[in-house]
């Protein structure tokens, strides 16, 4: 059985046109997945939704 960890993730765009959007999930993934790791994930979907768009913030965590 594999080990399974719930995190939660938030990340702020600057669109190109300016506009700030933030994004925010949660869901299950993996056991032990690096912080680095789940914020280059989360950025890059977040990111993906506005190319030309920045990233302004972001932060991960493991929830309950």
């Amino acid at each position: 059985m594999t080990n399974t960890q719930r995190y939660e993730a938030q990340v702020d765009i600057r669109t190109a046109s300016g506009e700030l959007v933030t994004y925010s999930g949660d869901g299950i993934g993996p056991a032990g997945v690096s912080a680095d790791q789940l914020l280059a994930g989360a950025e890059a979907a977040a990111s993906a939704q506005h190319p030309g768009g920045t990233v302004e913030a972001s932060r991960v965590r493991t929830a309950n």
